[in-house]
């Protein structure tokens, strides 16, 4: 299936697991595919130019997880967090930046835990409650999503 029938954040996605495992032409492929389906999408324009000037620059790996960041897309944004640490250790908003994640993560992980014994032992509203601040918390988390539908179905 071509990524022209995704959204555009999925082909802006998938091109971030390509440049995550060094296959910088088929991330530059998918960002192309990915302004085809929304030429609105600036996020896109930006890596594509950074990846042009310098692909391995870690300013522009680390200004890369900012725009991932800013669009809650944690994992995407921890990678080039990641890629920037490994090319350098002389820049510390990649590594305050992955704390920032990892602690949301695991306050998003601790609430669907709760939610989920909550759910086990008849308190449903609590259960809701729990899942619906995960989402807030990571909006792309889908245990909490799939949770949350589940302790509605129940209640």
């Amino acid at each position: 299936m071509s990524t022209m029938h995704w959204g555009y954040l999925d082909a802006g996605n998938l091109a971030g697991i390509y440049y995550e495992q060094s296959q910088l032409d088929m991330a530059i492929l998918h960002y192309k595919q990915a302004i085809n389906c929304d030429s609105t999408f600036i996020e896109a324009y930006n890596n594509l130019s950074c990846f042009a000037l310098q692909p391995n620059h870690p300013q522009a790996l680390s200004s890369l997880g900012n725009i991932y960041m800013d669009c809650n897309m944690m994992s995407v944004a921890a990678s080039f967090y990641k890629a920037t640490l490994a090319v350098t250790t002389g820049i510390s908003a990649p590594f305050n930046n992955l704390a920032i994640i990892y602690k949301q993560q695991t306050a998003a992980d601790g609430l669907v835990n709760r939610g989920n014994t909550f759910k086990e032992i008849g308190r449903v509203t609590e259960a809701i409650q729990d899942y619906i601040r995960a989402v807030n918390i990571i909006p792309t988390m889908p245990e909490a999503h799939a949770n949350l539908a589940s302790a509605y179905k129940d209640r």
